[in-house]
This record gives structure tokens, sequence and C-alpha cells, in this order.
């Protein structure tokens, strides 16, 4: 019965520990910064978009963090399908574009707080393609 009861101690211990683990490490980017200039703080981010989701690096729908001030260049293509990359509470959006296609916006992140990204076309982001924007 003590080691039943022990080894049921320890499963429920490392569920626990999985569940957290999971829960903790979200894939997040600082972004590949291809123009860093002190005096803007342009901080520019190549997105991709392919089966209803995001990529930055081959990380699909990343957290993408930033700091305070920062400004923010997304330059977004689409390998597969019709899509785009929209934040709402910085106003920010690409044009809708077919695969092969490219837009960019820019935005300073001049608030904190943590921000849902998606894409706007259909039930998209219902179906997934949504990640958040940290800004510290």
């Amino acid at each position: 019965m003590g080691k039943l009861l022990l080894a049921s101690i320890i499963l429920v211990l490392a569920i626990l520990a999985g569940i957290y683990f999971i829960s903790n490490n979200a894939p997040s980017v600082t972004g590949k910064v291809i123009a860093d200039n002190p005096e803007t703080n342009l901080k520019t981010f190549i997105v991709d978009s392919s089966h209803l989701r995001f990529f930055i690096n081959g990380i699909e729908n990343p957290d993408i963090k930033v700091k305070k001030g920062d400004k923010i260049r997304i330059e977004f293509t689409s390998s597969e399908g019709f899509h785009d990359w929209k934040l709402d509470e910085f106003n920010a959006a690409t044009a809708k574009i077919n695969a092969g296609g490219s837009s960019s916006v820019e935005f300073i992140a001049d608030k904190t707080g943590t921000f849902e990204y998606y894409c706007s076309v259909g039930q998209h982001r219902a179906n997934g393609m949504k990640g958040k924007l940290i800004v510290e």
C-alpha cells in the first residue's frame, strides 16, 4: 500500500512538472534585427505564413518580445494561402496577400503588455493563426 501511494505521488508530481514546463516554455523570439539604429530603436521581424500559422526563423506562432519605445517593422510574406498580419492595439496591419506576395508595416510599441497578433482572413484566427507581442 505504501509503495502504491509513493508511486502515485511521484506520478502526480511528474505530470505537474511537465505541465509547468510546457506552459512556461512557449517559443519566443527577439527578432532578426536587420536594421539596428540606436536612435530609432528599429527592430525588424521577418514573418512568413503557411498552413494557418505564422513563422519566424522556423518557429511556429512565436511570442515576439520587444521593449517599450521600440520601432517595430514586420516584413510579412506568404508561402501558402491568402493571409495578413494584424495587431489591433497598435493599429498595425499588413495588406492581405496571396502566396508569393509580401507586405510590411511599421509601428511604435508605445505601451507595455501582452497583445495578440493574428490573421484577419476568414476563420484563420479561430483556427490558431495567432501569436503574442510582448512589450516590456
